[in-house]
């Protein structure tokens, strides 16, 4: 647990770390049919460059990332030329605000990159629509053991549809000013979220201070559900089953955590009094700022805001309590357009060898042994990764996107008392399986 980060890697990584803060929540485009074209065009741009590649002549490889990537990509372009001295790369950087619809219609009208990097979030949509070809015969001579948890979003019945580049996943924050002026020693290794209720009842003054920070608004959703799903998950309860056809929130594992979760508004009142209608940028860390909140989950982006805006905050991070925490990342996948697979698998197996990865990613390297390179092997990203690791998903369907909605109005349902806990959840699990029908 460590208050805070090494200046030297503030220095190099603090812009680029805040340039990159995001929440996705991209509606998916669920129902369309999928790629109806004829493989002799694929097959003949295969070819030809095939043929370029024997003959010498350079090779073209196209690949689509995020816009936060752009001051990266010469550093990129010029390490890969060092290997691939015949491999014209040419990396688009693209803003999030509309990535998936982009590519999906690209790609439905046959073109696209070799590459396209992929939020897990977005998986469900494009697997759906039959956009991805499969990895399985790419990485049969790797070790994908190594790889954080966000590796099983790109795995759809079996079948791997892109391997991870980046990992995030929750941390709790505590703010150490309040803990010591109250005698309440800092979270230990273990701790459980009957701790975390404990620690937050003895920290909370009403009207004054309260103990933990959640949020429930919808303008939110992903920072809702970074607090809200590690508590369904502890519980033994989760959003689907098995399968992913029915929603599951109104089984009594799944009730039990929403009562706690939503209890410590409603009952316990250790979160903010309006904490119904906050958010978790705007409202909680304001109040974790101002000493007025105790414990926050966050991500590393949050460690960099507060180092940056404010060197006199006492704050402390560690794993949060004892379950699995919530995690996510970006994947690498190749579009059934594809017009140089061989070339596209090449470079991302190259991009994911641990020394490359570490060296050349500027965000959290979604492979453990990556954190030997470079500036990952920092506290605050070990801690990360080390919950990143044993974290879990929130689903990858297409239409996720619109049950979060769903999840967060029955939410507020239940802390304003317009539902019980019971029919709340019965609720969440009626509408969302209209949803998946």
């Amino acid at each position: 647990m460590v208050m805070r980060l090494a200046k030297g890697r503030m220095t190099r990584t603090a812009g680029a770390v805040l340039a990159g803060v995001m929440a996705l929540s991209l509606a998916g485009c669920g129902g369309s049919a999928p790629v109806q074209e004829s493989s002799a065009p694929k097959q003949e741009a295969q070819a030809q460059t095939e043929a370029q590649a024997a003959a010498g002549e350079p090779e073209e490889l196209t690949i689509w990332m995020g816009s936060w990537w752009e001051d990266q990509i010469p550093k990129i372009v010029e390490a890969y030329k060092e290997v691939e001295p015949n491999v014209n790369l040419t990396i688009e950087a693209l803003p999030v605000n509309g990535y998936v619809d982009k590519a999906v219609t690209t790609i439905l009208g046959g073109g696209g990159p070799d590459i396209l990097a992929v939020d897990v979030t977005q998986m469900g949509t494009l697997v759906d629509k039959n956009l991805l070809q499969p990895w399985d015969d790419q990485i049969k001579d790797m070790d994908l053991s190594d790889f954080a948890a966000v590796i099983e979003g790109g795995k759809f019945d079996g079948v791997y549809y892109g391997l991870p580049y980046r990992t995030s996943s929750s941390i709790m924050y505590y703010n150490k000013t309040m803990f010591d002026e109250a005698g309440v020693p800092y979270p230990e290794a273990g701790w459980t979220y009957d701790d975390m209720l404990e620690i937050a009842k003895k920290l909370t003054i009403p009207g004054e201070q309260y103990g933990v920070g959640i949020g429930a608004s919808n303008a939110d959703p992903s920072n809702v559900f970074l607090t809200l799903s590690p508590v369904i998950w502890s519980y033994g309860g989760d959003y689907l089953n098995e399968d992913q056809t029915e929603c599951t929130l109104n089984t009594p594992e799944a009730i039990e955590a929403i009562r706690y979760w939503t209890g410590l508004y409603t009952t316990e009142k250790v979160a903010p009094e309006g904490a119904v209608n906050y958010t978790m940028t705007k409202d909680i860390m304001p109040l974790f700022i101002e000493n007025k909140v105790a414990l926050m989950m966050g991500g590393d982006q949050n460690a960099v805001e507060f180092d940056t805006n404010y060197p006199d905050l006492n704050y402390g991070y560690c794993v949060p309590p004892k379950a699995p925490s919530g995690s996510g990342g970006w994947l690498f996948t190749v579009p059934v357009t594809a017009k140089n697979s061989p070339g596209a698998y090449k470079f991302a197996k190259w991009f994911l060898q641990p020394e490359v990865l570490g060296e050349l990613t500027i965000r959290i390297p979604a492979r453990k042994e990556a954190t030997n390179y470079g500036i990952w092997n920092d506290p605050l990203y070990q801690t990360i990764l080390e919950s990143a690791m044993v974290g879990r998903l929130s689903p990858t369907i297409p239409q996720w996107t619109d049950m979060q909605k769903i999840i967060i109005v029955e939410l507020q349902n239940i802390m304003q008392g317009a539902k019980t806990v019971e029919q709340g959840c019965e609720d969440m699990a009626q509408q969302c399986n209209d949803l998946l029908k």
